[in-house]
């Protein structure tokens, strides 16, 4: 077997396992992120404020947080599967502002003219950290082999 071997996957300590910590800015009233399992990867990130989502019209909700990324990291949010898509979307580790997330009531299903509302503390996506390179970029003009490096 190679380096990671299935047999270890649960070998572990639990909740207090982390890699690293993030600094996380919480508005007041807004609920922090939080992992929904001792071994999840991903983390809920829930909304501080009620929104209303009228048919399939994307709608910003804010979360009240702002994330504080180490170089070389990226937070990448995503939706959680329930009623509504999620805009996937990244988080630089040079972004500041605060997290607002846009969400609609999927296209298929029939539900353009519903009302509904995200209520405030639901969790409406999940973020998950990754490391990142940035590449040089060769560039080359088409039928040749020079190249110029940006």
């Amino acid at each position: 077997m190679g380096a990671f071997q299935s047999h270890d996957a649960h070998d572990h300590p639990t909740s207090d396992a982390f890699d690293l910590r993030l600094d996380v800015t919480v508005a007041e009233g807004a609920l922090p992120p939080r992992y929904e399992t001792p071994s999840a990867s991903q983390f809920a990130i829930y909304a501080n404020e009620t929104v209303a989502v009228e048919g399939c019209d994307w709608v910003r909700v804010r979360t009240g947080l702002s994330f504080g990324m180490p170089f070389m990291l990226i937070l990448l949010v995503r939706g959680t599967g329930l009623d509504w898509e999620v805009q996937d979307q990244v988080v630089d580790y040079d972004a500041t502002d605060e997290l607002v997330v846009c969400v609609r009531r999927p296209v298929a299903g029939g539900s353009a003219g519903k009302l509904t509302r995200i209520v405030a503390g639901t969790r409406v996506a999940v973020g998950v950290v990754l490391p990142i390179a940035r590449p040089a970029f060769a560039l080359y003009a088409p039928g040749t082999d020079e190249g110029e490096t940006v």
